[in-house]
């Protein structure tokens, strides 16, 4: 009697098309966690700077004096900062420890220790905080520039990008992100 047993099973071939198939799943989802990891530190850079700016926001409103005067907003003030210019280094210690300052010394001081604030918070250098960093008066909030007119300031901040389309230690335009407000004192 001829002996009509099959054996059933799996291949090599079929075994390594398998393994193939979970490895390129395997790695997409590795890719994905990457970026996925990288978008979250984005939008926590994002997050970041919106309190920056609110809470420098809330600074210029409690000092008002610095920024507005019986004509309106003015055209001069110890916060605004143009793109090209220092922010200041040295705050003014009688602000911190006697009612004694005015209201210019005040918005000296609240700029020294919100840069400080900044520095600590978001991965900036020198070269970001003098070039991309903005707050002045302005009548057209949509434009990265400044006409000193109008009745809004505008606050813009900005980052070093940390993607890996852009890497962290080329400072240009391209790795840089911003964020803008602008507000009504």
């Amino acid at each position: 009697m001829p002996n009509n047993t099959q054996h059933a099973g799996f291949s090599l071939i079929e075994v390594l098309v398998a393994i193939v198939i979970i490895s390129i799943g395997v790695l997409g989802l590795v890719a994905m966690q990457g970026r996925t990891i990288q978008f979250t530190q984005d939008s926590a850079q994002r997050n970041t700077a919106a309190m920056l700016a609110d809470d420098l926001v809330e600074q210029i409103r409690s000092n008002r004096d610095a920024v507005v005067d019986a004509s309106g907003v003015r055209s001069n003030s110890n916060y605004y900062k143009a793109p090209a210019a220092t922010f200041p280094t040295t705050g003014v210690a009688a602000c911190r420890t006697a009612p004694g300052c005015d209201a210019n010394q005040m918005a000296t001081d609240h700029l020294v220790q919100w840069v400080i604030q900044v520095r600590n918070s978001l991965p900036v250098d020198d070269a970001t905080l003098n070039a991309a960093y903005i707050i002045c008066r302005d009548s057209t909030p949509a434009t990265a520039a400044c006409d000193n007119l109008g009745s809004a300031i505008k606050i813009q901040i900005a980052w070093i990008s940390r993607t890996t389309e852009n890497a962290p230690e080329a400072d240009d335009a391209n790795s840089r992100e911003f964020y803008q407000i602008s507000f009504e004192p």
